[in-house]
């Protein structure tokens, strides 16, 4: 598995994530070096999403890529200090692709809803659901 952020501008890195398992087909990976932080690649090297688990093996990351291999969704399992106290199951809808408009004012940044949560919860490994907790 490849560097963060090395596809489109061709530089060759070493490799800074390994895959570590699967679940229901999608990659799951761990950085090589776990004094990094826990954030997925922002581009997509061989895959159209990603999944990572935290050092307990918890739900902490998914991420989906375009065609161009950019970021253009994210589902997260972490603090999130606009959408409430503690950990809290949230997404990240990009209206532009790319890592460089993660936190541009045009990306929808909420809670799940119902639909989404049903979609996405075979990834959600470990995450105690409280509904009023986590759906909008």
């Amino acid at each position: 598995m490849g560097g963060r952020g090395t596809f489109a501008s061709g530089n060759a890195v070493p490799y800074t994530y390994n895959t570590v398992g699967k679940i229901d087909g999608v990659k799951v990976l761990k950085p090589m070096d776990s004094s990094k932080s826990l954030k997925l690649p922002e581009e997509a090297h061989s895959s159209s999403s990603y999944v990572l688990l935290d050092k307990d093996n918890i739900f902490h990351q998914y991420r989906e890529y375009n065609s161009n291999h950019e970021v253009v969704l994210e589902i997260g399992y972490h603090h999130e200090k606009s959408l409430g106290k503690g950990d809290v199951l949230h997404i990240h809808i990009q209206q532009k692709p790319g890592i460089d408009y993660h936190n541009d004012p045009t990306t929808e940044k909420r809670k799940l809803n119902r639909a989404e949560y049903q979609k996405y919860k075979k990834f959600f490994k470990g995450v105690n659901i409280d509904e009023g907790k986590y759906f909008e």
